[in-house]
């Protein structure tokens, strides 16, 4: 097995850089597909951490001995750890891929962690990629500021708010209540349905218990 290194520099390669506060450190991403992804494990709670370019690995095709390297290993809190790879939808009906994915697969399986195929179909969905992506955009905001305690008695208190509501409320511009808002909901206090509502619009908040 061996390990490639994307933090150094190549000429040939756009390396993307998507900085998580779940691992504490900056994940060195090879696509942009790749790089979207990670917003999707950046907020997923049963993951416990991923990074990109794991140990790689050998396997055999049509009697060679191939290197390959999975985009992303996904460890998870119940122990669970899968290899990823991602790849555009368009790109994965080809017969020698298809082939190539079966036998990298079996000799993942053999590593004893599985390999999964994920394509854009499944990360470029929205509203929640669009949603975690503004999300992202607070995770550097630390601590909680008094105004943001009182947000959080009050929602607390309230139930399900919209954000429009609490804006006026505190007589907060919309920007400041999504600041505030949003930066208590990277952090944890509070959830909203990032699946179906649009964050950029008037969201449906509450205190997550």
């Amino acid at each position: 097995m061996y390990i490639r290194n994307l933090r150094k520099p190549s000429p040939n390669k756009n390396v993307f850089k998507f900085a998580s506060t779940k691992i504490s450190d900056v994940i060195m991403c090879e696509s942009t597909l790749e790089f979207d992804a990670c917003f999707h494990h950046e907020y997923n709670d049963a993951i416990k951490s991923y990074g990109s370019q794991p140990q790689g690995f050998k396997y055999q095709f049509r009697g060679k001995t191939l290197p390959y390297t999975p985009d992303t290993l996904i460890e998870y809190f119940d122990g669970v750890e899968i290899f990823h790879e991602y790849k555009p939808y368009s790109k994965i009906s080809s017969p020698i891929f298809r082939e190539k994915f079966v036998a990298r697969r079996e000799a993942s399986l053999a590593l004893g962690c599985d390999l999964i195929l994920v394509t854009d179909k499944q990360i470029r969905v929205n509203p929640v990629l669009n949603n975690l992506k503004l999300l992202h955009r607070y995770s550097g905001i630390y601590g909680i500021s008094a105004i943001q305690k009182e947000l959080l008695k009050t929602i607390k208190n309230s139930g399900v708010v919209k954000l429009n509501d609490i804006s006026s409320e505190f007589n907060l511009s919309t920007g400041e209540a999504r600041s505030f808002l949003y930066a208590l909901l990277h952090k944890g206090f509070l959830k909203a349905d990032l699946n179906n509502d649009d964050l950029t619009n008037n969201p449906k908040l509450w205190f997550s218990v």
